[in-house]
């Protein structure tokens, strides 16, 4: 080894060390954002799958709970993850200029700020990047060892989150060549044999993942803000300042062999694939996570090309590391949430649980339509809690999670955001005002699911008659109990709560039970809705939710 590969090979080894360091630090000293909250409750439960995601994100919570009872311990495998992603994804670059890779790194918002957060996100992107150190092996010599190893890295990838399936549809389709190898459908078959067990759960529970994620999130209608948004995001997300440069590299480099032609069909199709899909909704930006791995790489290989184009990155580093550093420093420090956020997840939320605890006392604590609230409320306070999903907001895994039971009939403390003419007293705190309201013998639904047995359908005299299937199997549920027809105009807006003309007798069942219900419809007027159906709870006009969506015309 010569003296400028020694020195590389130092300053490699002092980057990553100073970036484990930095991310262990800001872990450490950062609050839980809401969601990081929600999948640390999804530890207390183990399972093969979550109403939302795949168990890999449950899986790392739990261990580095085991270790350390604080943020560290939500988020310690994620920072060593994101550093082992960028380590490899460092590998993957075959032209190498390590202080442009250190300088795009350090100037992406995704790598500096989002590579503490437990999130479903970074175990995702460490497979992808895992999975692409095994293809590249792969495409050069296919054999039984690089397809197990394959139809493992693929399998972890779904375990992290749904979207992984992307990288393997794009992959097959920049080299369609891959299904005439044996190797292929080896990888294939160990993928989803290691990924039976999630298909077995989502069967068993109704596929709630797919329901929520491919039809009940979509609009009603386009909205221009929505692509506008998708735009302004992806290029946050790559920047905040060299975003823009980062994006047009790695779309302007031609691929030089068939492993950067799967990398470009991976980027461009994914990105392509979101925003098409804000003509259906809303994307997030972080959806387009998975394709950020073949991002970095074909960025840097063009730039490393590109000397002009390369000078901006280096000009904007010192801007972009002090934007970082700034943003750093804020989600560290213990201040009052800045007025100007729309929302602050990072600050006060300590005191805010002990501020709701204090005027609890012993009373459990439930908070309607918010997982993220009842999450970070039980990791701050240390009490477990529940969230009530009613027909103004969705379904949640505390739909299926065993706490609504010992609820039942209990004196509660309901909180929420606003008063509503409802939650009229006040908990004062310094993260967000919030009310509430004891409720002497709480009662719920939210454990029972509803389909229709058969489809549903608009009688002349306007009456909807559909039969309904449900897992009625409660032991506390009311008898006489109200069924409800919610429909949805625009997104979540609620237009009309129709109470069924039928009652529903609820007693402890072992088996599903079917039953008729008539809806009068006289009232509503015609045009397009979205449908779910709901059962009462003890808040007047807040019914829970307990079935699924699905579109409704009246003509």
């Amino acid at each position: 080894m010569n003296l400028k590969s020694l020195g590389q090979s130092k300053a490699r080894e002092l980057f990553y060390f100073f970036w484990l360091f930095v991310n262990l630090l800001l872990a450490k000293n950062t609050g839980l954002l809401d969601d990081e909250a929600y999948y640390w409750v999804y530890s207390k439960f183990p399972d093969w799958g979550y109403y939302d995601h795949p168990p890999m994100i449950a899986i790392l919570i739990k261990a580095g709970d085991s270790l350390f009872h604080n943020e560290l311990g939500v988020r310690i495998f994620i920072v060593l993850m994101s550093t082992l992603t960028l380590y490899l994804i460092d590998k993957l670059c075959e032209k190498r200029n390590d202080l442009l890779f250190y300088t795009l790194a350090a100037s992406m918002f995704l790598l500096q700020i989002g590579s503490i957060l437990a999130v479903p996100d970074l175990p995702l992107m460490f497979f992808i990047a895992l999975y692409f150190t095994v293809f590249k092996k792969f495409l050069a010599g296919p054999n039984w060892k690089n397809s197990l190893l394959l139809g493992l890295v693929i399998a972890c990838m779904l375990y992290s989150k749904y979207h992984g399936i992307l990288i393997v549809f794009f992959t097959l389709m920049a080299n369609p060549s891959l299904f005439k190898k044996w190797q292929t459908y080896l990888a294939a078959t160990v993928s989803l044999l290691l990924f039976l067990p999630h298909i077995i759960w989502q069967l068993a529970h109704g596929l709630p993942s797919v329901n929520y994620h491919l039809f009940e999130r979509n609009a009603t209608q386009y909205q221009f803000e929505f692509t506008l948004q998708y735009f302004v995001g992806q290029i946050l997300l790559a920047g905040p300042l060299i975003g823009w440069l980062i994006l047009y590299a790695a779309f302007a480099k031609k691929p030089s062999n068939d492993f950067e032609k799967t990398l470009k069909w991976t980027t461009v199709g994914i990105f392509g694939l979101f925003l098409l899909a804000t003509f259906k909704g809303r994307s997030e930006a972080n959806w387009t996570v998975p394709a950020f791995v073949g991002l970095i790489v074909l960025a840097h290989q063009q730039l490393v090309e590109k000397q002009q184009l390369r000078k901006w990155a280096y000009w904007f580093l010192v801007p972009s590391l002090l934007i970082v550093f700034a943003t750093r420093i804020y989600m560290m420090a213990d201040v009052k949430p800045a007025s100007w956020l729309k929302k602050d997840e990072f600050h006060k939320t300590k005191e805010w649980a002990i501020a709701i605890k204090d005027s609890a006392k012993w009373m459990p604590v439930v908070f309607p339509n918010s997982y993220q609230r009842a999450s970070q409320y039980w990791f701050y306070s240390g009490r477990p809690s529940f969230s009530l999903n009613t027909i103004q907001y969705r379904r949640s895994n505390y739909n299926f999670w065993p706490l609504e039971d010992d609820l039942q009939g209990k004196r509660v403390l309901l909180v929420y955001p606003d008063d509503l003419g409802i939650f009229t007293d006040s908990l004062p705190n310094e993260r967000k005002p919030m009310h509430s309201k004891i409720v002497d013998s709480f009662y719920s639904h939210s454990n029972i699911f509803l389909k229709e047995n058969i489809a549903a359908e608009i009688r002349p005299d306007k009456v909807l008659r559909a039969r309904l299937l449900g897992n009625i199997n409660t032991r506390f549920a009311k008898s006489n109990t109200t069924v409800f027809l919610a429909l949805y105009a625009h997104d979540n807006d609620v237009a009309y709560c129709l109470p069924g003309k039928k009652f529903l007798a609820l007693y402890h069942k072992d088996e599903p039970s079917s039953f008729s219900i008539d809806v009068d419809m006289s009232s509503v007027k015609p045009g397009k809705y979205r449908y779910k159906w709901a059962i009462e709870s003890c808040i007047p006009g807040w019914p829970t939710l307990n079935s699924s969506s699905k579109e409704l015309t009246l003509k």
